[in-house]
């Protein structure tokens, strides 16, 4: 009868040893994925401030185009409305 017992005590230490080494594994592996994740949004962070600069970029070529060239005068009027806007924005920052 001890020998029978001994074997389920035997077979479930086995059992909860290979469970807590499950667990502790998952575990390594969600910080990794998390770690990960960080890193992810890191860069979808700086891309998506680096399209923007990108398209204010394209956006201020663009009004030099129509400026230089003698076409586009709405766009360049509009673009430079939108410029003292921002300034005025500033300005009003800066004065409270």
């Amino acid at each position: 009868m001890a020998s029978k017992h001994d074997i389920v005590i035997n077979e479930l230490d086995y059992k909860v040893e290979k469970l807590i080494k499950l667990y502790i594994s998952s575990l390594e592996r969600n910080r990794s994925l998390e770690d990960r994740l960080v890193e992810l949004q890191d860069e979808l962070e700086r891309a998506q401030k680096e399209k923007q600069m990108i398209n204010e970029q394209l956006k201020t070529a663009r009004v030099a185009e129509a400026i230089s060239s003698g076409n586009g005068s709405a766009e360049a009027r509009t673009r430079v409305s939108q410029l003292v806007r921002e300034i005025d924005k500033c300005i009003a920052l800066l004065n409270n």
